[in-house]
């Protein structure tokens, strides 16, 4: 299985993404899929979101930048945080096999 390179990015790229970046962390870990984790300010998305695997963001984000993006705010909010974790298995383990 290969290490995914993940994206994680908030509006000002510390707080947000650093609490999102450490539940996504957690929840690879305990599927056994093995990530490396960078963090970013939303604006800087468009401009390296292409060096990543794949991109989660705390807010929304619309623009295609050649990596899928997924909106993970269910983690910050609480509010469809079961959903938001199921999706986040489903696609890191669907890289993780490509």
């Amino acid at each position: 299985m290969k290490e995914l390179r993940v994206l994680v990015a908030c509006g000002g790229g510390i707080a947000t993404s650093t609490f999102a970046a450490t539940e996504i962390a957690k929840i690879a870990k305990e599927h056994k899929i093995p990530v490396s984790i960078s963090k970013s300010p939303l604006q800087d998305v468009e401009a390296i979101a292409k060096d990543f695997d794949i991109c989660f963001t705390t807010t929304k984000f619309s623009k295609e930048v050649g990596t899928e993006i997924v909106g993970v705010n269910g983690l910050i909010t609480g509010i469809g945080e079961d959903e938001t974790i199921d999706l986040i298995v489903e696609k890191l383990k669907a890289l993780s096999v490509e």
